[in-house]
């Protein structure tokens, strides 16, 4: 979502722009420089704009765009270089395009993670990433690191997708029968019934529905879309009534095992690269797009700034299974917290991929 603002600088004069992420991060992004917030509203029109014409890049396309920066990185082809070289052979068109874009803010003195945040498609964890890589000087590792992030990510999409492809098939071609009967058989039989055959309950219960597909049938389709939305828009809201949600059984487990995946590598990635646990939880919690969660995940930072380890944070709360803060009691005790996390990661992702395909199976 963007926002416009409007602010004052130290010197009083009016500042007025728009910003893209959450109200909460825009607020943050502008008190860091300095600014005296005057108000924060929603930019509607650009927001629209920005829907209409950004394409999402694709997890497999930032998995081998990272590894190509890396492998040009380590044989010592300098960063401008790289961009250019990846931009020609570049099969995505708004990475493309982005790319484009970062040479020329390179060459005009932006730092890489600068620039990468300027383009406004990337994920906010590859900018924080990318900062990281630069202050660290460990460039390379990060961009590797990234690249193997998200191409779990594609495999996570990909396996998803082939669970649920055949099933979406079969019931999108029954809804096509049956509306298909509706309209063109019972009709046809209709007229051909006796009149007695009026008196049984199953055949008015049949040509009642029959005429209703026939006359209504934008309910039909319309009714489960607007479910669907009101659904993701109240769990998203209100967060306190989210928990209910993944207390489902089944259903809501498998969501949470989702979130959980992309969370605990998220989590690894940053540790594996020297971030500490606490600036870790801040990032993530800045990715992550459910209110729900990331208030959770705020939760649990605020109990390791008041002295807990992460594991003891994690106990505190139930909405975490016992599994996990086991897990990440042996990863601090061994000094690899990286590995556990990326290792809960992998479990979540396994467990969730199974119950699908045993449901739809």
């Amino acid at each position: 979502m963007y926002y416009k603002y409007h602010v004052l600088s130290n010197s009083g004069s009016e500042v007025k722009g728009s910003m893209g992420g959450t109200p909460e991060s825009v607020k943050k992004s502008l008190k860091k420089d300095n600014y005296y917030i005057v108000s924060v509203r929603p930019d509607i029109f650009k927001w629209v704009i920005a829907s209409l014409t950004r394409h999402k890049l694709k997890a497999q396309d930032l998995s081998l765009f990272f590894e190509d920066m890396a492998n040009m990185l380590h044989i010592g082809i300098a960063i401008n270089e790289v961009i250019i070289s990846l931009r020609k052979t570049s099969a995505a068109p708004e990475l493309t395009k982005s790319l484009s874009s970062i040479g020329s803010d390179l060459k005009s003195g932006f730092s890489l993670g600068a620039a990468f945040e300027k383009t406004g498609v990337f994920p906010g964890l590859v900018i924080n990433m990318l900062k990281v890589g630069e202050k660290s000087g460990n460039l390379e590792k990060v961009l590797m690191d990234l690249s193997k992030h998200y191409s779990r990510e594609a495999d996570f999409v990909s396996g998803l997708k082939s669970a649920l492809v055949y099933p979406f098939i079969v019931f999108s071609m029954l809804i096509g029968i049956m509306f298909y009967i509706s309209f063109k058989v019972i009709p046809h039989l209709e007229e051909l019934l006796p009149i007695r055959a009026g008196n049984y309950f199953a055949t008015r219960a049949l040509l009642a529905s029959s005429h209703f597909l026939k006359d209504f049938w934008y309910i039909c389709v319309l009714v489960p879309i607007l479910a669907a939305i009101f659904i993701h828009s109240f769990f998203n809201k209100n967060s306190a009534k989210s928990a209910g949600y993944y207390s489902f059984p089944i259903i809501g487990e498998i969501a949470r095992d989702i979130y959980f995946t992309t969370i605990f590598s998220n989590l690894a990635l940053l540790q594996r690269n020297g971030i500490n646990i606490i600036d870790s939880l801040a990032l993530t919690e800045e990715t992550t797009h459910h209110k729900f969660l990331a208030k959770k995940i705020s939760k649990i930072k605020d109990f390791i700034t008041s002295g807990m380890s992460l594991w003891q944070a994690l106990e505190k709360d139930s909405f975490f299974p016992s599994f996990v803060y086991y897990s990440v009691r042996k990863g601090e005790e061994a000094g690899s917290l990286d590995l556990y996390l990326e290792g809960l990661s992998k479990y979540c992702f396994d467990k969730a991929t199974r119950r699908i395909r045993a449901i739809l199976g």
